[in-house]
């Protein structure tokens, strides 16, 4: 079968691979298409740990059994993965999806969508309340932007380097007011939109950028950060962090019951309250140039079809 490869030095090549055989507690899909995200690109740097051995890509995607159900899956048994024309993919992981809604928005709504719906949920914002997407531009912050408003905010700040994606995003109506980041003094963009203080920050993309943003919040603040774009640390002060919340929320980790039921709400809400994201696809045939895609500036979820 066609299959993207990583190769042991980090290079991407779409070439002839292996079969995957049924196992048990496993099934064969075939694959119709599959999302690429910063995950996959991460460990292909060895972000995770050096590569031991060539692997097939991408972490999620949706397909058919053999008989014929429309599912979504992710997490493929290594070394296949979802940029191929089948996969092989545990039971838990294998989740049936509705007809109404595309591929493209299917796969959207999984990783990217349920790491902004889980911190957002457990940040419990109450009605009314600011909340700020920092880094907002890329499918998360898409995502968050929406849902904050759905889960009762008052008031969405969109934070990012991307002058037009983010007017974009308010032309929407997904976000109230935006902040543009890299500019010079983030602190003191982040406090002119932050109308008093925000008190629910989805943090995407950390380091200096969650420092600036921490201290534009009110006390009672909840700082949710996943992601590390930005950098793998922060430097806060006891006075920045005084009556605030700073937590690291891990969603991919959790048992996929639960990340399960959060793709369940995720769909209602799309199939329900109009809940979207930008989206590029591109064919199998161009998988190469859908990865330097993704690598270079990506603000929508890159999604390979056959």
């Amino acid at each position: 079968m066609r299959a993207a490869l990583i190769d042991t030095n980090g290079s991407f090549v779409l070439t002839e691979h292996a079969e995957p055989a049924a196992q048990p507690g496993h099934q064969v899909i075939e694959v119709s298409s599959a999302g690429i995200g910063p995950t996959d690109l991460m460990r292909a740097k060895g972000f995770f740990g050096p590569i031991g051995a060539a692997y097939v890509p991408g972490s999620e995607g949706v397909g058919r059994l053999d008989n014929g159900q429309r599912i979504y899956f992710g997490h493929s048994k290594a070394p296949f993965g979802a940029i191929a024309e089948r996969t092989l993919v545990q039971d838990e992981e294998i989740w049936p999806v509705p007809d109404d809604l595309s591929d493209d928005q299917l796969i959207a709504l999984a990783i990217s969508g349920t790491g902004a719906l889980i911190p957002l949920e457990e940040a419990k914002i109450a009605q009314g309340e600011s909340v700020l997407i920092l880094g907002a531009t890329g499918p998360v912050g898409q995502i968050g932007a929406q849902i904050a408003r759905l889960l009762g905010a008052g008031r969405v700040v969109a934070a990012a380097r991307n002058r037009d994606r983010l007017e974009a995003m308010q032309a929407a109506g997904h976000a109230d007011a935006i902040a543009i980041l890299g500019e010079g003094d983030d602190d003191a963009a982040l406090k002119a939109v932050s109308d008093g203080g925000f008190d629910v920050v989805l943090d995407i993309i950390y380091g200096p950028p969650a420092e600036a943003a921490m201290r534009a919040t009110r006390p009672g603040a909840r700082m949710m950060s996943i992601g590390v774009q930005a950098g793998p640390t922060v430097a806060l002060t006891l006075r920045d962090l005084v009556f605030r919340s700073h937590v690291g929320v891990g969603t991919g980790q959790r048992p996929a019951g639960e990340r399960r039921a959060a793709y369940g709400r995720l769909i209602d809400m799309a199939l329900t309250q109009g809940l979207t994201v930008d989206t590029r696809r591109h064919d199998f045939a161009d998988a190469e140039q859908a990865w330097a895609a993704q690598a270079g500036s990506p603000y929508g979820k890159i999604v390979i079809s056959r």
